[in-house]
């Protein structure tokens, strides 16, 4: 009896752990709880293509604003989730970061991180 309720406890553990491993875009890294990808354009031009994603996302509340060092974008979908974007500097660009929620959703994040990138440099 013992053993096999091990064996129980070890397989909801294994379909557990299997079932939150989140396939993301390519380059595109993932936390969990945010997304980011490196992206060659500037902090202006990043936060210009993650304004344009979000609201062709039709995400509601859209608003964006940027420096030459950073630069960041928000908005809500329909359920008032919070999306957040954060734009920094690099030596070769700009790295964004891509927040949804206060748990985060990396298939979403990581979807919007990678359609930003693109549109920031011109894909």
């Amino acid at each position: 009896m013992k053993g096999a309720i091990s064996v129980l406890v070890a397989t909801m553990l294994y379909i557990g752990s299997a079932s939150c491993q989140s396939h993301h875009e390519e380059g595109v890294t993932s936390s969990y709880h945010a997304q980011w990808t490196n992206v060659a354009a500037d902090t202006k031009t990043t936060t210009d293509a993650a304004k344009a994603v979000l609201e062709g996302e039709s995400l509601k509340d859209v608003k964006a604003s940027s420096t030459g060092v950073d630069g960041m974008a928000d908005a809500k979908k329909a359920d008032g989730t919070g999306v957040h974007v954060a734009i920094n500097k690099t030596d070769t660009g700009s790295q964004v970061s891509v927040t949804v929620g206060t748990l985060g959703d990396p298939a979403y994040g990581a979807e919007l991180a990678k359609k930003i990138k693109d549109k920031a440099e011109g894909h």
